[in-house]
């Protein structure tokens, strides 16, 4: 058994030049012979905190958390065919109630933290205490805050002996494994020591890699778990590297400082291509989907004008000028997607009937300016400098102005958790949003519910009977097809009352060296990493 202190020490063998962390050595570059090294230019502003949940948004899910931990479920990444489901990960079997309340977890057997402890009952309950109990000695607000959404349905959870666990939910909920996606499960041991504060420079879980290097705001390094209980990773390292410059991934990558690029510049795809990199590109639940401020006017109880911004979106033009890594939207989620409401066209491009709507709610043109927040790069934002300049113009062409914000991506969350009624933030109209919400069907609870967790009204002011009522019914249905019924239900309404600028559906860019192997291109915004290697590229 070989634990994550050992494995720090020999771990700098396969070290990147130049990026050394408290009490490690830099050493030779991913040189031919050196070892498996997958080196990633993210579109994060910062490395994401290694906590559990991790921060800088599902990119952090996607990097960092995901391979570090593990959860008691997983979705099957290994496959592009269909929109992945949960299959069993910590957790090996579950069974629920007719009743749809309560469900009953078999765990894995023999696994081990990154620091050799056991992983067991004991642990599940030491991190469900950590989120929802705040009589427990390490519970900690701040990561019982990010997984608050997780924890919406939990009425109770107990130990049944070592490796059973059970749940119990607050109303019949047939979506509970969807939610346990997102609960990882760090070392009791290391929190015990280090505390909660200092837990994210000892990170420790028992997912398919270590984290061997830590240097905030400059680089990650993760290296493979030999004990790994499905089989070690092909790839004996991940170096990360947060690059919010669009630019900045292009260049690292054309200069042979990393075989993997987030949506680098769209402008370059075709030289890129031609320079024989691979580019991937396809369909996922994801777009950029601003949700207009309805605690007050201009937008609260206008229908009307909020209708009329979505008809002044040229989404065509806007795709246009990324180079199509993206499409236009009609609706939050794309056609084909289990929520997409059937029946109901949408928005397109129409200036007239724009024009029209806004006199109609009461505007000249000319007479409105609104405030418009939005970050300006961050994890899966698309291009967002280039795409609110033609939102700008195009709202101007119906006598709309708009006056830009710009914030940081993190700012932008503290947004979204503060709300568009906080005194700091109530001065915008306009807020940028780039949910991944249909990658999971639990995932609209934050932006569709009148309330969030604890009481707090939605951070946008939604609210809709007709969508509260459907959302929660559709997790009480005991068959896929009756829960999508409800989804589609509910996205009718929102389409119809126009609680969104539904703007753009992201295609999911990033490009690779052909060195990349094995990667497979999932409707998702995770990736299965242990099934990636690096080799020749010929």
């Amino acid at each position: 058994m070989i634990n994550r202190r050992e494995l720090l020490a020999a771990s700098a063998a396969l070290a990147p030049v130049g990026l050394v962390a408290a009490g490690c050595a830099g050493s030779a570059e991913g040189a031919p012979g050196s070892g498996q090294v997958l080196r990633i230019a993210m579109s994060a502003g910062n490395i994401p905190f290694p906590s559990t949940p991790p921060n800088e948004g599902y990119e952090g899910y996607r990097f960092v958390g995901n391979n570090l931990y593990d959860a008691l479920t997983r979705l099957d990444l290994d496959q592009n065919e269909t929109l992945p489901s949960p299959k069993p990960s910590l957790g090996t079997s579950w069974t629920v109630s007719k009743d749809l309340r309560t469900w009953t977890f078999k765990l894995r057997k023999g696994v081990r933290f990154h620091d050799g402890t056991a992983f067991d009952a004991d642990a599940v309950i030491f991190q469900l205490d950590r989120l929802a109990n705040q009589k427990s000695e390490f519970f900690y607000q701040t990561s019982a805050a990010g997984q608050a959404a997780q924890l919406r349905y939990i009425k109770s959870y107990a130990k049944v002996d070592d490796h059973t666990v059970r749940f119990v939910t607050t109303q019949p909920y047939a979506w509970l494994h969807w939610d346990l996606l997102h609960i990882k499960f760090p070392s009791p041991a290391v929190i015990r020591e280090y505390g909660n504060e200092n837990y994210n420079a000892h990170a420790v879980g028992t997912g398919p890699f270590l984290m061997t290097r830590y240097v905030d705001g400059e680089v990650m390094e993760l290296s493979r778990n030999p004990d790994y209980w499905d089989g070690p990773a092909k790839l004996d390292q991940i170096v990360l590297y947060p690059q919010p410059e669009a630019a900045s991934r292009l260049s690292m990558l054309m200069s042979g400082e990393v075989d993997w690029a987030e949506v680098p510049s769209p402008d370059a795809l075709d030289q890129l291509e031609s320079d024989g990199y691979v580019i991937h590109l396809g369909k996922y639940p994801h777009g950029i989907m601003p949700r207009f401020n309805v605690f007050r006017p201009p937008f609260a109880g206008n229908l009307k004008l909020r209708q009329a911004l979505n008809y002044a979106l040229d989404r065509e033009g806007t795709a246009a000028l990324i180079n199509n890594v993206g499409y236009p939207a009609s609706q939050y989620v794309y056609e084909g997607h289990p929520a997409y409401a059937k029946d109901n066209p949408g928005y397109h491009y129409d200036v007239d009937r724009a024009k029209q709507l806004l006199a109609e709610a009461g505007y000249q043109p000319g007479e409105l300016t609104i405030t418009f927040g939005y970050t300006t790069g961050g994890s899966g934002n698309m291009y967002p400098d280039v795409m609110v300049q033609k939102l700008q113009a195009d709202f101007a062409a119906i006598g709309v102005g708009v006056n830009l914000q710009p914030m940081e991506w993190n700012t932008l969350i503290s947004v979204g958790l503060d709300g568009l009624n906080s005194e700091t933030w109530n001065d915008i109209d306009l807020l940028w949003a780039s949910p991944a919400a249909g990658m999971t069907p639990t995932g609209y609870n934050a932006s569709f519910f009148c309330e969030r967790p604890g009481g707090k009204p939605n951070a946008a002011g939604t609210c809709d009977p007709g969508i509260d009522q459907a959302l929660t019914l559709a997790p009480q249905q005991a068959t896929p097809a009756a829960q999508d019924a409800y989804l589609q239900q509910m996205m009718d309404v929102a389409v119809d009352q126009a609680y969104f600028l539904f703007w753009m559906h992201d295609l999911n860019l990033r490009v690779m060296s052909p060195r990349v192997q094995g990667y497979v291109q999932a409707q998702s915004w995770w990736v299965d990493f242990t099934t990636i290697s690096i080799g020749t590229g010929d």
